[in-house]
């Protein structure tokens, strides 16, 4: 298969293959720990606005994001990966809104198949990519200028047969990204350093996050490896 990564909010058109959007600080690694306290579905939306008018239509949902890296008034977390794994989700959706992650995935149309990531769900996506045999996989580090992003793409390109990156590599290029600083400086109560910690762990997840375009509605679910 060809291999491809790309940067930014604008992935590429694939529309014979995979598009696999990646974002480690935070917002699929927040996807991946919601999932795991059993979160139904994610919703991704574009602004705030958009999340409080889908919330009317989905009175049990919940809302997680960031505008700046720090929460949103209104919303129930920050785009945290700690914060969502102290509540029980009992099924209850989660609408979700953020800076690059969910942008990016919003524009990667077209493609035959859509999945997002972080480390931590990083080898069960490599893993069902391989099981659709694509001609083509684009791996988006959805940062723009971040490097943890595309240490994951390296990563997982590595796990797809091209050439790549350690997984040990991968996570200390996290813990030292730029975007990472601000979560250690205490410089915000709602920036924790376990955030970085949590986005850092590798290959944790049983199962890929796959992207459902149904009716021009776009959800995410969890798709079991």
């Amino acid at each position: 298969m060809n291999i491809i990564i790309s940067q930014g909010h604008q992935p590429p058109a694939n529309a014979l293959g995979v598009t696999v959007v990646i974002d480690v600080i935070r917002a699929f690694t927040t996807a991946h720990h919601a999932f795991q306290q059993g979160a139904s579905r994610i919703w991704p939306v574009a602004t705030a606005e958009e999340a409080f008018s889908l919330k009317q239509q989905l009175p049990n949902a919940l809302l997680a994001g960031e505008i700046d890296a720090l929460p949103i008034d209104g919303f129930d977390f920050g785009n945290s990966p700690w914060e969502v794994s102290q509540t029980e989700f009992n099924h209850r959706p989660l609408i979700m809104r953020t800076t690059n992650g969910v942008i990016a995935t919003l524009n990667a149309q077209p493609c035959a198949h859509l999945f997002v990531t972080g480390l931590a769900s990083a080898s069960a996506t490599a893993k069902a990519v391989m099981a659709l045999s694509p001609p083509q996989v684009v791996l988006v580090a959805s940062h723009p200028t971040g490097d943890e992003d595309v240490a994951c793409a390296q990563y997982i390109k590595g796990l797809l047969g091209g050439e790549g990156i350690s997984a040990e590599e991968a996570q200390q290029r996290t813990l030292n990204a730029k975007a990472a600083v601000k979560f250690f400086n205490q410089s915000n109560p709602r920036l924790r350093a376990a955030d970085i910690e949590m986005a850092a762990q590798c290959d944790i997840a049983n199962f890929a996050m796959r992207v459902h375009n149904t009716n021009k509605d776009l959800f995410i679910l969890p798709e079991p490896i």
